[in-house]
């Protein structure tokens, strides 16, 4: 049965992403930063901070698809942005995702296995004005995700989502924003995204690619 490790598995998309692998008959397994957190179907948790400097999965004695999807999203504009606001951001957009790939890549090669990176489309647009350091964390996910595929030799793509549908942003400005810049009026659903990340992760011949899903956002 092949394997999968989502981090983040607990966001929204994570979510989806897992039970699409788990619906295929994969084994699934998924890290989360929080203590105390049942690990429900999953077949394993892993409990990490992805943003320090020690990530390793000592329990793992194979694995055919990582999929790098936990990160963190906030709003600061340059004038006002500290140290600490770029330090959270990129250290677990960018330092953690490379520290995943580095604990994982010995399993991913000896299985011919693959990676898909969760970018976003802000890699390619200024996004909604004041994430300018998201932004170039995304973009450093993308631009990593073509340099690692030619580099290791392993299938590695990114998928960069436009913005997810939440019930928080139901009626909001973001939300009327987003409708009226876009081919297709909706809001992203996760599941478009998790299937276009199980594709990925399971066809073969297509290397070093960032697959933008983000309804017509960035046509426009």
């Amino acid at each position: 049965m092949p394997s999968v490790l989502i981090t983040g598995v607990f966001s929204n998309l994570g979510r989806a992403v897992a039970g699409t692998f788990a619906d295929r008959g994969w084994t699934v397994y998924g890290t989360t930063s929080r203590q105390g957190q049942d690990k429900g179907n999953l077949d394993r948790l892993f409990v990490l901070d992805l943003s320090g400097r020690d990530v390793s999965f000592p329990q793992l004695d194979s694995l055919d698809v990582l999929v790098n999807n936990a990160g963190v999203f906030t709003e600061c504009h340059i004038e006002d942005m500290t140290d600490c606001d770029y330090d959270r951001v990129f250290n677990l957009n960018v330092r953690g995702l490379i520290k995943t790939i580095q604990a994982c890549l010995p399993l991913l090669k000896a299985s011919d296995g693959s990676v898909v990176n969760i970018s976003s489309m802000n890699a390619i647009h200024p996004g909604f004005g004041s994430t300018s350091h998201y932004d170039a964390s995304k973009g450093a996910v993308s631009a990593l995700t073509r340099s690692l595929a030619a580099e290791t030799g392993l299938r590695i793509n990114a998928v960069q989502s436009g913005l997810i549908h939440r019930p928080s942003l139901e009626g909001s400005g973001l939300e009327a924003y987003w409708k009226s810049h876009t081919v297709c009026p909706q809001l992203m659903d996760t599941s478009q995204i998790a299937d276009l990340v199980y594709f990925l992760a399971t066809c073969r011949g297509i290397y070093g690619q960032c697959v933008t899903i983000d309804n017509g956002f960035t046509l426009c």
